[in-house]
């Protein structure tokens, strides 16, 4: 890979980002490391496609700067930002080839542009698809020859609208490897808009997750996994079991070694609950009191599925639901409605506010 592109990874800054658009409204404060790939993950409609084009300058803001490696970008047309854009469907000219395709907008000297355009298709994959036509290629080649493009440009920032979206959840897998691949090899700062938890957390060094315009969480996927900060980025990053709080109190099952570890049902927002994710629930024999820093309580087995290396199970109890994501079932749960208690550890644990979190530890 030419040495220009490995030079690339510059950071970009959003300093109070405001946009009108009708009843929505974008307003963020927002900084994407240099040289990394984040993710933009959220519902459709949240905002994620108008924050790509308000840093691609194809949507004004009212207000804020926009700063790419420590330059101020935000009043300059698109055309003098040095910003690729992969668009969902492609945005390909049907009529050249794939070198022709490629070879649009490079700006190397004319006697390097065939030997550049060549290491951009080993890149993606496509050697010896330089002479094929657009129509000729499957969708994920089309998507390949569009990154090529993009690439070619050699831009100081890489945007991707979802460009997976339109292939099957088999080619998504590939290429999703394929993009960390080239993200890492060219160290481009790249983002990339999904509403996929499972792409965004399986690719991305950042996520930023939004939702109504605002962003909710950023962070390592890890983070945002392990330590959402609020419900929605519970419940919208992974599964997650969420029992209110007053509920939560309720519990036979609570933590008998330290009193700092009961739930301070007093102290937070009546809309607060007690969060953990599925697979830090423990199934025991019906009779069981659990660890020292255990919740839970007894319940009843009222739905399983098997999903190759983990059973999925949701278990009843007498005000709620809970979610488990466990190795093997217990052999006496193999029918419906079967008794058991379930435990989690505090350490597990969060309570989730609407905006903040607390470890109960």
């Amino acid at each position: 890979m030419n040495q220009s592109l490995r030079e690339k990874g510059k950071s970009l800054k959003l300093e109070q980002i405001a946009l009108d658009l009708g009843n929505f409204h974008l307003k963020t404060d927002l900084e994407f490391p240099a040289g990394k790939l984040s993710a933009l993950l959220g519902p459709s409609g949240c905002g994620k496609t108008t924050l790509l084009k308000v840093i691609a300058g194809l949507e004004t803001p009212r207000e804020g700067r926009i700063f790419l490696g420590g330059r101020e970008i935000g009043k300059l047309d698109s055309r003098y930002r040095n910003i690729a854009m992969v668009f969902q469907d492609y945005a390909l000219f049907p009529h050249m080839s794939v070198e022709k395709n490629i070879l649009y907008g490079m700006k190397a000297k004319k006697n390097r542009r065939r030997s550049l355009c060549r290491e951009f298709l080993e890149l993606v994959e496509l050697k010896d698809f330089g002479q094929r036509r657009i129509p000729e290629l499957s969708g994920g080649e089309k998507q390949r020859v569009a990154l090529a493009r993009a690439l070619a440009t050699e831009p100081d920032l890489l945007l991707l609208d979802e460009p997976l979206s339109a292939l099957d959840a088999r080619l998504r897998r590939s290429l999703r490897r394929q993009i960390r691949r080239i993200q890492e090899e060219t160290g481009i700062t790249t983002i990339h808009v999904t509403h996929d938890q499972e792409e965004a957390m399986a690719i991305s060094d950042q996520v930023v997750l939004m939702n109504k315009g605002q962003v909710l969480q950023s962070g390592t996927p890890e983070e945002i996994y392990d330590r959402p900060a609020n419900l929605f980025s519970a419940s919208f990053f992974g599964q997650a079991n969420l029992i209110p709080l007053k509920e939560a109190a309720k519990l036979p099952i609570q933590p008998r070694e330290k009193k700092d570890l009961q739930l301070p049902v007093t102290a937070f927002h009546r809309k607060s609950s007690l969060f953990f994710r599925p697979e830090h629930l423990r199934i025991l024999p019906p009779g069981s009191t659990g660890e020292a820093q255990d919740y839970g309580g007894p319940g009843k087995l009222s739905y399983r599925e098997f999903a190759g290396d983990f059973h999925f199970a949701e278990i009843t109890w007498p005000t709620g639901m809970v979610k488990a994501k466990i190795r093997e079932l217990p052999p006496s749960l193999k029918k419906k409605d079967s008794p058991l208690v379930w435990t989690v550890s505090a350490r597990n644990c969060l309570i989730l506010p609407s905006s903040s979190y607390q470890l109960l530890r």
